[in-house]
């Protein structure tokens, strides 16, 4: 019972943490366009259509969609792989890129601000439970 009270606590705090500046730009980097132009960042700017649909979990269909609007927005575009004409790659443009990289510092300079705000013991500590509940859910799942 004590835990379900914690858990309780939890969500309502996850729930609060979505008004901070700094967590509510993390979670924007995780779906859509920013999470699409993110993962690019990392990869090298090339990625194949299946795996950001594995990693955004979502359907092919949805992906295809998004990848069409940010193809005419001008921060991707979509070619046929040169490995295997029957697969499709995603590249970021430098649009893309010049996006990405302008939000990323945003994230960083407000979760910089939080941070020092907690000082350093306590920013430590978060980041270790942080890496602690990630590693604990990892291997959960297998």
């Amino acid at each position: 019972m004590y835990y379900e009270s914690l858990a309780y606590q939890l969500l309502n705090l996850r729930v609060k943490m979505l008004q901070v500046p700094a967590h509510k730009e993390i979670s924007e980097l995780m779906r859509g366009e920013m999470f699409v132009l993110n993962y690019l960042k990392e990869h090298d700017g090339v990625v194949h259509p299946k795996e950001l649909s594995e990693k955004l979990a979502v359907s092919t269909a949805r992906i295809a969609r998004l990848l069409k609007h940010m193809e005419e927005q001008g921060t991707i575009v979509r070619f046929t792989d040169a490995n295997d004409s029957r697969q499709v790659v995603v590249r970021m443009t430098e649009q893309g890129a010049s996006e990405i990289d302008h939000i990323r510092k945003k994230v960083l300079e407000h979760t910089t601000r939080m941070l020092e705000n907690l000082g350093v013991d306590d920013a430590k500590e978060y980041i270790r439970i942080q890496e602690k509940i990630c590693q604990n859910c990892s291997e959960i799942r297998k």
